[in-house]
Protein backbone atom coordinates (compact mmCIF):
# COMPACT_ATOMS: atom_id res chain seq x y z
CA UNK A 1 0.00 0.00 0.00
CA UNK A 2 1.32 3.45 -0.92
CA UNK A 3 1.33 5.81 2.10
CA UNK A 4 3.31 8.89 0.95
CA UNK A 5 4.95 10.21 -2.18
CA UNK A 6 7.78 12.73 -2.45
CA UNK A 7 8.61 14.65 -5.59
CA UNK A 8 8.70 17.95 -7.43
CA UNK A 9 5.44 19.62 -8.42
CA UNK A 10 5.49 19.75 -12.23
CA UNK A 11 2.02 21.16 -12.88
CA UNK A 12 -1.24 22.01 -11.13
CA UNK A 13 -4.79 22.16 -12.50
CA UNK A 14 -8.38 22.09 -11.24
CA UNK A 15 -8.34 18.33 -10.73
CA UNK A 16 -5.00 17.89 -9.03
CA UNK A 17 -1.33 17.87 -9.88
CA UNK A 18 1.54 16.06 -11.58
CA UNK A 19 4.41 15.15 -9.26
CA UNK A 20 7.81 14.27 -10.69
CA UNK A 21 9.62 11.53 -8.79
CA UNK A 22 12.90 10.97 -10.60
CA UNK A 23 12.17 9.27 -13.93
CA UNK A 24 8.44 8.94 -13.14
CA UNK A 25 5.73 11.60 -13.31
CA UNK A 26 2.62 10.72 -11.33
CA UNK A 27 -0.83 12.22 -11.87
CA UNK A 28 -2.51 12.80 -8.48
CA UNK A 29 -6.10 13.77 -7.81
CA UNK A 30 -6.12 16.47 -5.11
CA UNK A 31 -8.41 18.88 -3.30
CA UNK A 32 -8.62 22.60 -4.04
CA UNK A 33 -7.45 23.11 -0.45
CA UNK A 34 -4.17 21.35 -1.29
CA UNK A 35 -3.60 22.67 -4.82
CA UNK A 36 -4.17 26.27 -3.71
CA UNK A 37 -0.95 26.18 -1.65
CA UNK A 38 1.25 24.26 -4.10
CA UNK A 39 3.93 25.95 -6.20
CA UNK A 40 5.38 24.38 -9.39
CA UNK A 41 9.04 23.46 -8.92
CA UNK A 42 8.74 22.97 -5.15
CA UNK A 43 9.46 19.57 -3.58
CA UNK A 44 6.50 18.14 -1.66
CA UNK A 45 6.09 15.09 0.56
CA UNK A 46 2.39 14.21 0.49
CA UNK A 47 0.18 11.57 2.10
CA UNK A 48 -1.53 9.57 -0.68
CA UNK A 49 -4.13 6.86 -1.07
CA UNK A 50 -4.75 4.53 -3.99
CA UNK A 51 -8.48 4.13 -4.68
CA UNK A 52 -10.17 1.83 -7.17
CA UNK A 53 -13.54 3.10 -8.38
CA UNK A 54 -16.11 1.62 -10.76
CA UNK A 55 -17.24 3.97 -13.51
CA UNK A 56 -19.81 2.15 -15.60
CA UNK A 57 -18.18 -1.14 -16.58
CA UNK A 58 -14.64 0.20 -16.14
CA UNK A 59 -12.41 -0.20 -13.11
CA UNK A 60 -10.57 3.08 -12.65
CA UNK A 61 -7.56 3.31 -10.29
CA UNK A 62 -6.88 6.78 -8.85
CA UNK A 63 -4.07 8.03 -6.66
CA UNK A 64 -5.23 10.82 -4.36
CA UNK A 65 -2.88 13.26 -2.60
CA UNK A 66 -3.79 14.98 0.67
CA UNK A 67 -2.66 18.15 2.39
CA UNK A 68 -2.18 16.28 5.67
CA UNK A 69 -3.37 13.25 7.65
CA UNK A 70 -6.50 15.10 8.83
CA UNK A 71 -7.55 15.66 5.22
CA UNK A 72 -7.04 11.96 4.50
CA UNK A 73 -9.14 11.06 7.56
CA UNK A 74 -11.98 13.38 6.49
CA UNK A 75 -11.81 12.02 2.92
CA UNK A 76 -12.13 8.44 4.23
CA UNK A 77 -15.10 9.50 6.36
CA UNK A 78 -16.82 11.20 3.41
CA UNK A 79 -16.45 8.20 1.08
CA UNK A 80 -18.03 6.01 3.76
CA UNK A 81 -21.28 7.99 3.28
CA UNK A 82 -23.66 6.28 0.86
CA UNK A 83 -23.59 7.98 -2.55
CA UNK A 84 -20.34 9.92 -2.01
CA UNK A 85 -17.63 8.63 -4.34
CA UNK A 86 -13.91 9.39 -4.30
CA UNK A 87 -14.10 12.19 -6.88
CA UNK A 88 -17.01 13.88 -5.09
CA UNK A 89 -15.23 13.63 -1.73
CA UNK A 90 -12.04 15.20 -3.12
CA UNK A 91 -14.05 17.97 -4.78
CA UNK A 92 -15.82 18.71 -1.47
CA UNK A 93 -12.47 19.23 0.31
CA UNK A 94 -12.29 22.86 -0.79
CA UNK A 95 -11.73 24.13 2.77
CA UNK A 96 -9.30 22.91 5.45
CA UNK A 97 -10.31 19.43 6.59
CA UNK A 98 -10.36 20.46 10.26
CA UNK A 99 -13.04 23.07 9.44
CA UNK A 100 -15.12 20.48 7.59
CA UNK A 101 -14.83 17.97 10.43
CA UNK A 102 -15.74 20.64 13.00
CA UNK A 103 -18.76 21.67 10.92
CA UNK A 104 -19.96 18.05 10.78
CA UNK A 105 -19.59 17.69 14.56
CA UNK A 106 -21.38 21.03 15.12
CA UNK A 107 -24.19 20.05 12.72
CA UNK A 108 -23.44 23.13 10.61
CA UNK A 109 -25.55 22.28 7.57
CA UNK A 110 -25.15 25.78 6.11
CA UNK A 111 -21.34 25.61 6.04
CA UNK A 112 -21.30 22.09 4.57
CA UNK A 113 -23.76 23.03 1.83
CA UNK A 114 -21.31 25.71 0.59
CA UNK A 115 -18.76 23.01 -0.30
CA UNK A 116 -18.62 22.08 -4.02
CA UNK A 117 -21.10 19.33 -4.87
CA UNK A 118 -22.67 19.28 -1.39
CA UNK A 119 -26.22 20.62 -1.30
CA UNK A 120 -28.53 20.86 1.72
CA UNK A 121 -29.80 17.27 1.42
CA UNK A 122 -26.27 15.83 1.11
CA UNK A 123 -25.08 18.01 4.03
CA UNK A 124 -27.86 16.58 6.23
CA UNK A 125 -26.91 13.06 5.13
CA UNK A 126 -23.21 13.65 5.94
CA UNK A 127 -24.05 15.06 9.39
CA UNK A 128 -26.34 12.11 10.17
CA UNK A 129 -23.73 9.57 9.07
CA UNK A 130 -20.56 11.15 10.48
CA UNK A 131 -21.40 13.45 13.40
CA UNK A 132 -20.93 10.82 16.10
CA UNK A 133 -17.88 9.26 14.41
CA UNK A 134 -16.00 12.55 13.94
CA UNK A 135 -16.97 13.87 17.39
CA UNK A 136 -14.53 11.34 18.87
CA UNK A 137 -11.55 13.11 17.29
CA UNK A 138 -12.77 16.61 16.35
CA UNK A 139 -14.47 19.25 18.44
CA UNK A 140 -16.32 22.16 16.85
CA UNK A 141 -13.99 25.07 16.16
CA UNK A 142 -16.85 27.50 16.72
CA UNK A 143 -20.10 27.31 18.66
CA UNK A 144 -22.76 25.39 16.71
CA UNK A 145 -25.74 27.18 15.23
CA UNK A 146 -26.65 29.81 12.68
CA UNK A 147 -25.23 32.79 14.62
CA UNK A 148 -21.70 31.36 14.55
CA UNK A 149 -22.00 30.46 10.86
CA UNK A 150 -23.23 33.93 9.94
CA UNK A 151 -20.51 35.55 12.04
CA UNK A 152 -17.89 33.37 10.30
CA UNK A 153 -19.16 34.53 6.88
CA UNK A 154 -19.07 38.21 7.91
CA UNK A 155 -15.53 37.90 9.26
CA UNK A 156 -14.46 36.16 6.03
CA UNK A 157 -15.89 39.09 4.04
CA UNK A 158 -13.77 41.38 6.22
CA UNK A 159 -10.67 39.47 5.08
CA UNK A 160 -10.12 37.42 8.24
CA UNK A 161 -8.86 33.89 7.53
CA UNK A 162 -11.09 30.96 8.67
CA UNK A 163 -8.88 29.69 11.50
CA UNK A 164 -8.54 33.16 13.04
CA UNK A 165 -12.28 33.77 12.56
CA UNK A 166 -13.14 30.55 14.38
CA UNK A 167 -10.83 31.42 17.28
CA UNK A 168 -12.32 34.92 17.53
CA UNK A 169 -15.90 33.59 17.43
CA UNK A 170 -15.14 31.07 20.19
CA UNK A 171 -13.60 33.78 22.39
CA UNK A 172 -16.47 36.18 21.62
CA UNK A 173 -19.09 33.56 22.53
CA UNK A 174 -17.30 32.85 25.79
CA UNK A 175 -17.11 36.55 26.64
CA UNK A 176 -20.76 37.26 25.77
CA UNK A 177 -22.34 34.28 27.48
CA UNK A 178 -24.93 31.89 26.08
CA UNK A 179 -27.85 34.28 25.56
CA UNK A 180 -25.96 37.10 23.81
CA UNK A 181 -23.93 34.74 21.62
CA UNK A 182 -27.12 33.66 19.81
CA UNK A 183 -26.96 36.86 17.71
CA UNK A 184 -24.40 36.98 14.89
CA UNK A 185 -24.13 40.78 15.08
CA UNK A 186 -23.06 40.57 18.74
CA UNK A 187 -20.54 37.84 17.92
CA UNK A 188 -19.03 39.90 15.10
CA UNK A 189 -18.87 43.08 17.21
CA UNK A 190 -17.19 41.26 20.12
CA UNK A 191 -14.82 39.36 17.79
CA UNK A 192 -13.66 42.63 16.21
CA UNK A 193 -13.23 44.20 19.66
CA UNK A 194 -11.07 41.25 20.75
CA UNK A 195 -9.04 41.44 17.54
CA UNK A 196 -8.48 45.17 18.03
CA UNK A 197 -7.07 44.71 21.54
CA UNK A 198 -4.23 42.43 20.45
Amino acid sequence: MIERIRGTVESIDDGGLVLGTGSLSVRLLASRNLTSRLVPGRVEDLPVQLVVQMEGSRVLPMCIAFDDEVEREVFEALVSVSGVGARAAVKALARPASEIASAVVAGDERFLSTLPGIGRARARQIIAALQEKLSRTHSPSAPPGDAASEARLVLAQLGINPSEADALISRAAEALGEEASRRSSDLVREAMRIRGTR
